[in-house]
């Protein structure tokens, strides 16, 4: 029950942590497309103002202006002509306001000249009213750019962002500046359309976001159920591994009694040679059970202890090559269904030959390959049979007590496939040998 509610509760933790972060990200991505679309706006609206400051500044009567500077006053006939050139050119470019300055002496601001307004518009401008421009648009001016500004709030003009360019005489002198002003209000409706067309995408966004978090919640699942099937599945091969070392260490004190016995007995009636003859071939065998020497890999080293226990108590001889190499590339797990069952079946086929019984085993490292080489005695493997060894199911011997036969060699090939290697098999005049190639992942 604790397990059961601690797995819920981490999935409801983890459905909440991503629902957060969706929100999150979601009000991030929706300020940012905001913030974005309305800068694209806004910085279009100022192109469009610039040029068109300058396209009005290429087209107006600069000699009218240079006589209505000469008598700065309504009643001066330019100031009407100027006026509704003006007024002409605000209403072809759907400005705010469109107006002519001039810039103080110091260069640090502006006064309006002549200006027109929108029709609607109850202001009445004054001449020489000072305008929003600051020093640097004028320097910008005074060195033949245009500029614009940053979205202006006036309380009594409304929100406009506002542009400039020079106006420049006959002779090249500066006049003053062409100023634009463009309504910026239906920026904020641009920008609120903008969010509610990306409502769609962000609802696909989270639907997405949900459909992977079920995804990766099955994959743990499924990752857990393999996990928990191959721990399975190793604690039952290291289980009979285990059952055949105790088996072994069974047999061992066994034997070792009765070797003691048996000295006890040689000495206690004074056969000396005897006993002495009797050591020696103890300490013989001794040597030819020492295979912790020569095989490094652990696993292996019990493995073969086992299986030599195994070949013994069947009198069969079983020999193993010098292993000096750890095989870290192969999980033991993997290197244990590989030997045990190539073993298991050299045992049978050798114990089911005549004459002289023996398996040889040979593990070792080949330039870029592991390389196990297992040779038994016993009847040959006729070559009908050869196609059919991997076959689940399958098997050259009878089954015996209804004990099903033929899976050993189907999971070594599982094992051989699983590592991208190759198994062969060879069978002749009373010798069968089998060789698996596994490739190292260099």
């Amino acid at each position: 029950m604790v397990t059961s509610y601690l797995k819920n509760y981490r999935i409801l933790l983890i459905m909440l942590i991503s629902a957060v972060l969706f929100f999150v990200m979601t009000c991030v991505s929706i300020a940012a497309s905001y913030f974005n679309t309305i800068q694209s706006v806004r910085l279009s609206i100022a192109n469009q103002s610039m040029k068109a400051a300058s396209f009005v500044a290429s087209q107006l009567d600069t000699r009218a202006y240079q006589a209505f500077l000469e008598n700065p006053v309504k009643e001066n006939p330019a100031y009407k002509q100027l006026e509704k050139e003006l007024a002409k050119a605000r209403e072809q470019f759907g400005a705010l306001f469109l107006y002519l300055s001039k810039i103080d002496a110091d260069h640090q601001g502006g006064r309006v000249m002549i200006a027109s307004l929108p029709p609607d518009s109850d202001y009445t401008m004054q001449i020489g009213e000072p305008c929003y421009i600051n020093a640097e648009q004028i320097q910008m001016i005074v060195s033949g750019q245009t500029y614009y500004s940053d979205v202006i709030s006036d309380p009594i003009h409304g929100k406009y962002l506002s542009a400039g360019a020079p106006l420049l005489g006959e002779n090249g002198q500066l006049l003053g500046i062409v100023g634009v002003d463009m309504d910026v209000l239906s920026v904020d409706g641009i920008g609120s359309d903008v969010v509610r067309r990306s409502v769609p995408l962000f609802l696909f966004q989270g639907l997405f976001v949900a459909v992977l978090v079920f995804v990766i919640l099955g994959l743990q699942r499924w990752y857990q159920r393999e996990l928990k099937a191959a721990v399975g599945d190793a604690e039952r091969t290291y289980q009979d591994e285990l059952r055949s070392v105790i088996s072994s260490i069974r047999s061992v004190r066994h034997d070792f009694i009765n070797h003691i016995q048996v000295l006890y007995g040689l000495i206690e009636f004074g056969y000396f040679d005897k006993a002495r003859e009797y050591v020696k071939s103890l300490l013989q065998e001794t040597k030819l059970l020492d295979i912790s020497v020569r095989i490094s890999n652990p696993a292996l080293m019990i493995l073969f202890h086992t299986k030599w226990e195994q070949a013994k108590s069947r009198n069969i001889v079983m020999q193993f090559a010098e292993c000096p190499d750890q095989f870290d590339e192969i999980p033991s797990i993997d290197l244990i269904k590989l030997m045990s069952n190539l073993i298991d079946n050299a045992l049978d086929a050798a114990a089911a030959g005549q004459g002289e019984k023996w398996i040889r085993v040979t593990c070792k490292h080949v330039e870029r390959e592991y390389r196990f080489e297992i040779e038994n005695s016993g009847p040959e493997i006729l070559r009908e049979q050869m196609d059919k060894l991997f076959d689940f199911g399958y098997s050259t011997k009878h089954s015996v007590g209804g004990r099903a036969r033929g899976a050993g060699l189907c999971i070594v090939q599982s094992v051989v496939k699983k590592h991208g290697g190759r198994i062969e098999a060879v069978s002749s005049e009373g010798v069968t040998k089998f060789t698996v190639h596994l490739p190292l992942r260099l």
